[in-house]
């Protein structure tokens, strides 16, 4: 009898067979494969274990977004799995076991919190849980989460898989069903943010690099992306007519870069639109007080932040979540926006990694926007967590000196 405590991931359930390989994958099997496989990984599964997986890739974001119970092995862990064994996988406790081995870890028994409604800390203080998404069934699935709003619709996610590039009959019936289906929820677009690691079918021929310097609306101006922005933007004006939807500038450096794109768009939108900027460098954490001032809202992108501020590809091995730095700059953020860090809405893996929820919601943040599957249990995670008890933490991870300190205070935090 086999039991591996492995790295939670995406929440759910599921047994089957182990199948090794993208090649052995099955509709009922649990498919253990390598990070590097993942991003062309399109083979059915009932469960999915990702070795050396990383957390914060967008690849495991996209996998996460079609809502299949997955864990992050180590390659050690990996070695020990053998192709047929029937294996039960627990995606929110991060566990990989035998069927024999059901009675010592029985499912968790987790209730969606209330649609639309802030969730109270064990001292009352409201918090509010967003779902980030990338398609129109994750905006079905919010609901049924427990979500407050679509706090991020990614829309360089729509239409991904065609070979060209979507026209303005699509995403007048993708988004509006999108906001259709979130209604009364407001829904939160933010514009199209290429990459390499996130290219749609009919970027893949472009001859383009797609590198930090052509990351958000960089290359809006470019063809073929110029008309794609100008389908989205029109059908977001039709769309602004019937729901509440919000528009959320990508990849935001500087403050000057914000005012200047934010003044192109009001150009070719014809509705009264709020218009976010989307903050994901460091420079732009310390611009905070001055985008609060000329944004309608706030969202920091923690994924990319943390790449920024260790220098690393969001699919490395050095994003370490538990890095010090990391917490001293979110701390300085806070620091500058003052009472109004409760505005910001905070994306990203980073809240769902153990023990950090309550770190940030000690530093000030009150939003938080996350794949809708673990609203549930986050949402468990607030209740049990005194915000003055978080504020202490917060300190004592910041003048950490290193990860192994911080790991090790969060573990405290949860008792």
């Amino acid at each position: 009898m086999t039991a591996l405590h492995a790295q939670p991931y995406t929440p759910g359930r599921v047994k089957g067979p182990i199948r090794i390989g993208t090649e052995n994958a099955t509709r009922d099997g649990i498919s253990v494969i390598e990070q590097h496989e993942l991003a062309d990984f399109n083979g059915p599964c009932e469960g999915l274990a990702v070795v050396n997986g990383a957390p914060f890739s967008h690849a495991m974001i996209r996998a996460q977004s079609h809502a299949i119970p997955s864990i992050i092995l180590s390659a050690d862990q990996a070695a020990q799995l053998s192709t047929d064994t029937e294996m039960v996988l627990d995606g929110q406790r991060g566990l990989l076991f035998s069927p024999e081995l059901l009675e010592q870890h029985p499912p968790l028994d987790i209730k969606a919190p209330a649609l639309f409604s802030p969730i109270e800390s064990s001292d009352g203080e409201r918090i509010m849980m967003r779902a980030s998404v990338s398609n129109r069934p994750g905006v079905m699935r919010s609901l049924s989460c427990g979500t407050s709003a679509i706090g991020l619709l990614r829309m360089e996610y729509l239409g991904s898989q065609s070979r060209t590039p979507p026209g303005l009959a699509f995403f007048l019936n993708e988004l509006g069903t999108c906001c259709d289906e979130a209604e009364p929820l407001p829904l939160i677009a933010r514009l199209p943010d290429f990459s390499n690691d996130k290219l749609p079918n009919w970027c893949k021929s472009l001859d383009h690099s797609f590198d930090n310097d052509s990351r958000g609306t960089r290359i809006y101006d470019q063809e073929p992306f110029k008309t794609l922005i100008d389908n989205i933007l029109e059908a977001a004006n039709q769309c602004s007519e019937y729901y509440d939807l919000r528009l959320l500038i990508p990849y935001i450096d500087a403050t000057e870069e914000f005012v200047q794109q934010r003044d192109l768009l009001k150009t070719r939108l014809s509705g009264m639109f709020s218009i976010g900027a989307m903050l994901e460098t460091v420079n732009a954490c310390k611009q905070i007080d001055s985008l609060l001032k000329e944004a309608d809202f706030i969202a920091l992108g923690s994924n990319d932040i943390i790449a920024n501020l260790l220098d690393c590809p969001r699919d490395s091995a050095q994003m370490n979540p538990y890095d010090p730095a990391i917490y001293q700059l979110l701390q300085q953020t806070a620091q500058q926006a003052g009472p109004r860090t409760k505005e910001i809405q905070f994306n990203g893996q980073l809240i769902r990694m153990p023990g950090v929820l309550p770190v940030l919601i000690g530093m000030g943040y009150r939003i938080f926007s996350i794949d809708p599957l673990l609203i549930p249990y986050l949402a468990e995670e607030i209740k049990q967590t005194d915000t003055n008890r978080a504020a202490e933490l917060a300190k004592q991870v910041c003048m950490a000196n290193d990860d192994k300190a911080v790991k090790q205070l969060m573990t405290l935090g949860k008792r």
